[in-house]
């Protein structure tokens, strides 16, 4: 029994090669193919297959013929035709690697495929058929494909399927748009590029564009790649992003039919049904394919640059490695690219949500997504898919998230559930200023998946360019919402009766404090003072790096009463407080909807500095999270201050110690290895 069949085109790459002395454009003959691509891509990895395809009657088509045969491909399926010659395609590479292509195609071999020529009986039997949209830009080759994939869908085999774009082997883009939706109808599993999704569905981003696919037909596993930067996934039950490795491309010709093939070969292998899939195996999954695609980039050619089950493995060793150098043990860390601030803070149901200021394409600071990791205990945290995505309304800046437990925002049915309020940032199209404005979504499933509020944003400020970091919190006594939300040097109050509508109620700090840098993250809450029965609120905000000032970003506090409409600070204007003297705790915020029982202000910040943020010696991963703390009051002779404890859940961490004593030390001498790693 076969595991794959596949059908489609099979065609000679002529991929530039070293100009002549006189400089003269030279081709290497390579051969290729799409869906051949995919079974020479499986085949290296141990998966039967076979593939159906028409060649001519040429060198080019016995160099086919031989290929498909020694890599393990079954080619029973693969005729010869005397009517036309094997198709071909120049590749052009720019400067990147990326390609573009000429076709002499007209007619091509493959598209002499007819119905008659499809092995039925063998469809009816495989594990999973995959097909591609070139096959279905001529007849009889279109008549035929759909003969098959029919067939396969009636016997119940799994259906992949590539679109793999090529307008210019159509009549028209219509007529390409109507075929590969046909495809589509078919479809367990569909690879697409950004461009083909936008392209098919009209639809720019790729989580609204693959959701409407996934809505329209049903298709169980959509990936959307995106070249070096990995890929996008969406399953009926969840969603993500899964980072690509970074390599240096010579030529990008076939990477993504090798992600395919290794993405097939990995669903395979699990056998489960692709509806049971978790959310950990589709992961495992998409790690290896990326790899595979990557490593194909790394060589020229497609076919015969399939990489093996050995070559990818050992790529993902090398990233696991390079990602665990310098990566703490105890902090909070990405799973891969950059972070920044902590976002959204809120303990739900047994559940401590962390999310955080994301680019899961780079390294360094980008267009801001929310990253999303859940905790039971505040030191072990499990990664989840990324929360929130950039949209028409721009990227996804710092906020907050409240449980809405009874339903004041109207979004959960009369049940409850938990509300993210944010800055969404763009450009004004009218003045071409940045633009700040403040935005919902919602999560009924205990944040695992989140929809964007239909009336965002919900809050703007015109006048305003420095406007961001929501932090809201209820306000029994004057029983609404508030909202605490930075505007350059001062921080303004809004009051709401149902998230969703804000009034302005009060400003404070633009005389008081520190303004070495823009303000940033505010948050206030109310804490007792030692054990007096008194209780003073705190305001802590967050002011950004100065080149003058040798700190960097740093965090202020203030002391003082809240009234329902505004700060009222104790102490005199040019009073500063600091929450901390050192350099890596920054824009610090602090857990929502703790219980009462627990009697905790926790506080989490990011453990870093915009004075060498973005230059920190890592190269898969960047930015951590210092460690929760337990944050209140004391009095001092210099008045009440706010005082920081690591969370007492850290102690689970100390379940061992180590001692040593007459260890004396001197010039040159070196220290126990033990005693270094402590250090």
């Amino acid at each position: 029994m076969l595991d794959v069949i596949a059908i489609g085109e099979v065609l000679i790459d002529f991929t530039p090669a070293d100009p002549t002395a006189r400089g003269n454009e030279q081709f290497e003959c390579n051969p290729g193919g799409a869906p051949a691509n995919v079974t020479v891509s499986l085949s290296q990895l141990g998966v039967k297959t076979a593939f159906v395809s028409k060649v001519g009657e040429d060198r080019f088509g016995s160099l086919l013929h031989e290929t498909l045969l020694s890599s393990g491909v079954d080619v029973s399926g693969l005729s010869f035709t005397k009517e036309a010659n094997t198709t071909l395609a120049f590749v052009h590479l720019d400067d990147k690697g990326d390609r573009s292509f000429s076709f002499y195609r007209k007619p091509g071999a493959d598209t002499l495929l007819s119905p008659q020529d499809i092995p039925l009986d063998r469809i009816e039997s495989c594990r999973l058929f995959h097909f591609g949209s070139l096959s279905m830009t001529h007849e009889p080759a279109r008549s035929a494909t759909r003969t098959a994939v029919v067939k396969a869908k009636e016997a119940g085999a799994m259906l992949s399927y590539d679109p793999n774009i090529r307008f210019s082997l159509w009549e028209t883009t219509e007529e390409a748009k109507q075929n590969i939706l046909w495809g589509m109808k078919y479809a367990d599993i569909l690879k697409i590029s950004e461009e083909e999704l936008s392209f098919i569905t009209g639809i720019n981003d790729i989580e609204k564009g693959s959701l409407s696919l996934q809505q329209q037909f049903g298709i169980t596993v959509i990936v959307v790649t995106l070249a070096e930067k990995g890929c996008y996934y969406r399953l009926p039950a969840h969603e993500g992003y899964i980072p690509g490795f970074s390599v240096k491309a010579v030529d990008t010709t076939g990477a993504g039919d090798a992600f395919m093939g290794c993405l097939l070969f990995k669903l395979l292998e699990g056998g489960i049904p692709l509806h049971q899939i978790t959310q950990d195996q589709i992961n495992s999954a998409l790690t290896f394919a990326n790899a595979g695609g990557a490593l194909v980039t790394t060589r020229k050619g497609a076919l015969q640059s399939m990489p093996t089950t050995d070559e990818i493995n050992k790529l993902m060793k090398s990233k696991q490695l390079n990602q665990d150098s310098w990566r703490p043990g105890f902090h909070f860390s990405p799973p891969s690219h950059w972070l920044n601030d902590p976002n959204g803070l809120v303990y739900y149901e047994g559940e401590y949500h962390l999310f955080y200021q994301y680019h899961p394409f780079s390294t360094k600071w980008g267009p801001m997504h929310w990253g999303h990791a859940i905790s039971p205990d505040l030191i072990h945290w499990q990664h989840e898919p990324i929360a929130l995505f950039p949209d028409e309304h721009g990227a996804i800046f710092s906020g907050c998230c409240v449980v809405d437990w009874n339903n004041s925002s109207g979004l959960f049915n009369g049940s409850h559930g938990l509300i993210a309020i944010f800055t969404h940032a763009d450009t004004d199209p009218e003045s071409g200023q940045p633009r700040q404005r403040q935005s919902l979504a919602y999560s009924s499933d205990k944040g695992r998946t989140w929809h964007k509020y239909a009336g965002n944003p919900v809050l703007a400020e015109p006048g305003l360019i420095d406007f961001r970091d929501p932090k809201v919190f209820w306000h029994s006594k004057s029983k609404r919402w508030i909202m605490a939300i930075v505007a350059g040097d001062h921080v303004r109050f809004y009051g709401s009766e149902n998230l969703r509508e804000w009034s302005l109620t009060g400003e404070f700090g633009q005389m008081e404090g520190s303004h070495d840098g823009v303000w940033e993250c505010p948050d206030l809450f109310e804490l007792p003072i030692d054990d007096t029965g008194k209780t003073k609120w705190v305001l802590i905000i967050s002011i950004g790096d100065n080149p003058a000032c040798p700190e960097g970003s740093r965090t202020q506090y203030f002391i003082g009463d809240f009234d329902g409409q505004t700060f009222i600070n104790d102490h005199a204007a040019d009073h500063v407080m600091w929450l901390d003297y050192g350099r890596d705790n920054y824009a610090g915020v602090t857990w929502s909807d703790i219980p009462e029982q627990d009697g905790r202000r926790v506080m989490i910040g990011w453990m870093s500095n915009w004075k060498y943020a973005n230059d920190t010696p890592t190269e898969s991963w960047r930015g951590s999270m210092t460690l929760p703390r337990a944050l209140s009051l004391t009095s001092r002779e210099e008045g009440v201050v706010l005082i920081q404890m690591p969370v007492r859940e850290i102690e689970q961490l100390r379940n061992e110690s180590m001692s040593w004593s007459d260890v004396k030390l001197h010039l040159g001498h070196r220290l126990p290895a033990k005693l270094v790693m402590i250090y």
